[in-house]
């Protein structure tokens, strides 16, 4: 139905983002931000998707708290730059990224040229999920299908609540009433 990717983790479907990252870590934030944000904080650990919007708003919060502590500190020490030596290999990463967490594995000629590469985006991560608060959506507003156009915003509501990339977010879903 789909060629969308979809994970689990140990058999179970999991969130990354914003809104996961506040549920697991929200003690680690900024002082200044926690002062600021303490009554949203409360909200967390949430299950709502809507509340990722909310999550994504703290956390640049928090960005811009930590930035000002590091740019206060900021010592510069000139260094010299470092001399590239490419050589052929595998390679694997982790980043977190804003939409989640992001692995790669990129497998690179002597040249410095990507032979082939495998990353596993956020979106897919989410994608589970995503098709499961679509699913849990319908199954509570079943009464409400014959108004279409509601339903499809809303559809589109949820999709967008996850944050996925542009393409995923303009692309996800295309209705067939039957």
């Amino acid at each position: 139905y789909s060629h969308a990717s979809g994970y689990k983790l140990s058999g179970k479907v999991y969130m990354v983002g914003a809104l996961a990252r506040m549920n697991l870590a929200k003690d680690n934030l900024h002082q200044k931000t926690k002062e600021s944000a303490g009554e949203y904080l409360k909200l967390f650990p949430s299950q709502n998707i809507y509340h990722n919007n909310l999550a994504q708003a703290i956390e640049v919060l928090h960005a811009v708290d930590s930035s000002i502590d590091i740019i206060k500190n900021l010592k510069i020490i000139p260094e010299k730059p470092i001399v590239v030596q490419r050589k052929e290999g595998i390679g694997i990463g982790v980043i977190e990224a804003p939409r989640g967490t992001l692995y790669y594995k990129l497998e690179v000629e002597n040249t410095g040229k990507i032979k082939t590469g495998q990353i596993v985006v956020p979106t897919g991560q989410n994608q589970i999920g995503i098709e499961g608060s679509i699913r849990q959506y319908l199954e509570q507003n079943i009464d409400r299908l014959d108004n279409k156009e509601e339903v499809e915003h809303e559809v589109e509501k949820i999709v967008r609540a996850y944050d996925p990339c542009m393409s995923c977010a303009s692309h996800f879903l295309k209705f067939r009433w039957l």
